[in-house]
């Protein structure tokens, strides 16, 4: 017998309603270099220059924050307000095209108003609305209050995700506000709501898209009335804008996305002005998807009103205090993870902010989709102080099944790190640290293939001691490399050095350089067997490599600019030479790395990414190549190499249940078919 459709099934069966989708599709490595690095790096650049081109070539345009803290129901652990989450992004998303990013609130850690406006405050660079749904009434009103006493960089709303109508006025009333890039004081929204509630929602579903975009319009002409829209669209009419969603309910997507240039994308063109038209037309490089496709908005209207009526979603909470363990099974959190940074070491480019940072974090969550499978919210925070970060990171935490820490610098980035793995018990990885090692180690065990040298015999010298630096020193030091010298801008790093030491440069000195030895990079060459640069470009010369031992290796892996050109390195005496770039033979991309190290703790659950796990990544990218294909010019694979996120995947996983981190146990090899589906198909229902 045909059951009819509504929330609660949409939910059991496409695990969720909501996904992350890539608005591109990485297919090549020009591609891949337009998306993220090098082209990434000239986005963020432009946005430096120029933060309103913000709005132009990010998600922030048509993006929100929508937060829950579970208080409405007083519930015990507010992860049981996802289905109100997805649900009300679904609604957002399918009625007016607006990207809803869900975010769970720890209640039980945020003390007081001010906690929240740390939050709200700190996730404004890159959404310029924040939508609260279910805060229970008096922390609302609270709320509400401080907001209008406060100076935010973005309008602060909040609703009730149980009454669809007045859902439908708030959609409007966000739609109306993103589009005029307006930042609003709650009385300020007031005012434009009361002109959107004057269009009648009564009679709905009939004429839906026109009463909805009548609502729409009178936002906007309200806005305009009072000329609370923002300078870079002053000049764009409410007609204008109401034509863009019109022709959205006709033709999709497509209506939203801007026209090429002639000959646009042809690679003899400028590479950094391809990237900065393909972020251009697309508004940023991910957006909002619903996994399932509604026969009309009039159909998802009756479902939505039916499943409301029926307190559908109260009854999906109510399973999930039942039964924990079904969140992962009903709703869209096992896939759903966060990449979050503060814009202090964004790339090669140093501290240039949150906002300027957006584009990597965007270019990330593609690639991290595209190989891994997983749906990444990006999340660009104001705050500098490691402490204050590690409390606002557990704030948001409880929704995410994993977290990407991103361009953090250092010294900064390692307690950070400590403190929230300590924390939270989810995969968490710095990656600028723990990427770049892992597939360093990999170059490595296929450079003793080749070479026939025993790893404990290796001499190492590493230039660099900043957040990559010192997570290679302690990733090969733990695979067995036990001579190592390491470099920062002093010099050599030796015990009891008395300038430009800290804690954590103390530590690398307990186990490495054990003869002490003083100087500077030149000195520290000598005899090595490798180099490992994560420096500055033209810090290593010809000279240097020729004091090194026979077929040295040089890992040079400063961006753009490599410590020293391959062409150079070879002429010097050098065996092998890797960098960080893709127009070079031997990419180190932590691409190989990163999709599937997550995939395979998100999988097994781990509590943490560990030493092991990290050996076995490097283990499963290096042994992608036959060891009768290995060669100088090709020790380690492509980033966009097809198998090896799902091998990395499967070895992981092992590591983890073999070292007792894993929270289930389960056969590899699903996690090894898993993956293969969602990097072929993407995040589908189960069939």
């Amino acid at each position: 017998m045909y059951q009819q459709q509504s929330l609660r099934n949409l939910f059991l069966r496409t695990n969720g309603l909501i996904r992350i989708r890539p608005k591109v599709r990485v297919t090549d490595n020009y591609t891949l270099s337009l998306v993220y690095t090098p082209g990434v790096g000239h986005i963020c650049k432009v946005i430096q220059s120029d933060p309103d081109q913000l709005y132009d070539l990010t998600i922030t345009n048509n993006s929100i924050a929508l937060l829950a803290d579970g208080s409405k129901f007083n519930l015990a652990k507010p992860q049981k307000m996802i289905p109100n989450l997805e649900a009300t992004s679904a609604l957002y998303k399918a009625f007016y095209d607006v990207d809803a990013y869900p975010i769970v609130l720890n209640r039980n850690i945020m003390q007081n108003v001010s906690d929240y406006l740390l939050v709200i405050d700190n996730l404004s660079p890159t959404y310029k609305t924040i939508v609260l749904i279910d805060i229970e009434s008096s922390l609302a009103c609270q709320i509400l209050q401080a907001v209008e006493k406060t100076k935010l960089d973005c309008s602060v709303i909040i609703t009730n995700s149980e009454n669809l109508r007045e859902q439908l006025y708030d959609a409007a009333l966000i739609k109306a506000t993103l589009d005029c890039r307006s930042i609003l004081k709650p009385s300020q929204l007031e005012v434009v709501r009361k002109a959107i509630t004057s269009i009648d929602f009564k009679g709905l579903p009939n004429n839906l898209t026109n009463i909805l975009i009548s609502a729409y319009a009178q936002g906007l002409q309200e806005i305009h009335k009072n000329k609370w829209y923002h300078h870079t669209v002053r000049n764009v009419e409410p007609d204008q804008f109401v034509k863009k969603l019109n022709d959205l309910y006709i033709y999709g997507d497509i209506a939203q996305y801007n026209k090429w240039s002639d000959g646009h994308l042809l690679q003899k063109n400028d590479f950094y002005q391809n990237a900065l038209e393909l972020h251009r037309r697309y508004n940023g490089m991910i957006t909002i998807e619903l996994k399932f496709s509604p026969r009309s908005l009039e159909d998802l209207f009756k479902i939505y009103e039916s499943s409301y009526k029926k307190d559908e979603l109260g009854q999906l909470r109510q399973m999930l205090i039942d039964d924990p363990n079904k969140l992962r099974e009903i709703t869209f959190q096992k896939n759903y993870a966060a990449i979050i940074t503060n814009g202090t070491a964004i790339l090669g480019l140093g501290n240039i902010g949150p906002a300027a940072g957006s584009p990597v974090m965007e270019g990330k969550s593609v690639l991290f989709n595209a190989l891994g499978g997983i749906d990444l919210m990006p999340i660009c925070l104001k705050e500098k102080d490691p402490q204050k970060l590690v409390k606002i990171i557990r704030c948001i935490a409880p929704i995410f099944s994993a977290i990407n820490l991103e361009d953090l610098r250092a010294p900064d980035c390692f307690p950070i790190e400590e403190e929230a793995v300590h924390n939270l018990h989810i995969p968490l990885m710095h990656d600028d640290q723990h990427g770049t090692a892992v597939v360093s180690l990999a170059a490595v065990i296929n450079y003793i293939k080749l070479t026939k040298k025993n790893i404990k015999d290796l001499k190492l010298v590493i230039n660099g001691a900043g957040a990559a630096g010192v997570a290679i020193c302690k990733l090969l030091h733990g695979h067995g490399i036990q001579d190592i010298i390491i470099c920062d801008t002093t010099g050599i790093i030796y015990e009891g050095r008395p300038q430009n030491m800290n804690e954590f440069k103390n530590e690398l000195a307990s186990f490495t350089n054990q003869n002490k030895i003083k100087g500077v990079l030149k000195d520290a060459v000598k005899g090595r067997d490798l180099f490992v640069g994560v420096s500055t470009a033209g810090s290593l010369t010809k000279e240097m490599i020729k004091s090194m031992n026979k077929n040295p290796f040089i890992l040079a892996l400063a961006n753009p600019e490599p410590e020293i050109m391959p062409d150079d390195a070879i002429e010097a005496g050098a065996f092998i030479i890797a960098t960080g770039r893709s127009d070079f033979n031997n990419q180190v991309n932590n691409s190989l790395a990163f999709p599937g190290i997550f995939r395979g703790a998100i999988d097994t659950r781990a509590r943490e990414i560990n030493l092991e796990m990290k050996i076995a990544a490097a283990y499963a990218i290096a042994n992608s190549i036959k060891d009768s294909d290995l060669c100088p010019t090709r020790i380690l694979p492509g980033a966009l190499t097809a198998d090896i996120p799902a091998n990395v995947a499967r070895a992981v996983a092992i590591a983890a249940m073999q070292t007792g981190v894993a929270k289930i146990n389960i056969d590899p090899d699903k996690v090894f078919d898993q993956a293969r589906k969602l990097i072929m198909e993407g995040n589908m229902p189960s069939l």
